[in-house]
């Protein structure tokens, strides 16, 4: 059996202007731009909690946030 040992997950639904974010387990929703601001922003909430960050391949909408 597969198992996610982290205790925080961040998903991500990426488009060409917006970061769509859903933290596990608090359900916490949040947007950030698709720009360095935003993936600052994702570092500061994802880094302090040791969260899995993962997301869909959109296109090349993604490559910059990878």
């Amino acid at each position: 059996m597969n198992t996610v040992s982290r205790v925080q997950i961040i998903g991500i639904d990426v488009s060409r202007d917006w970061l769509d974010i859903h933290c596990l387990p608090n359900g916490k929703r949040l947007r950030f731009q698709n720009k360095d601001k935003g993936y600052e922003q994702l570092i500061h909430l994802a880094q302090p909690v040791d969260a899995l960050v993962c997301f869909e391949a959109t296109g090349g909408q993604e490559w910059q946030l990878w």
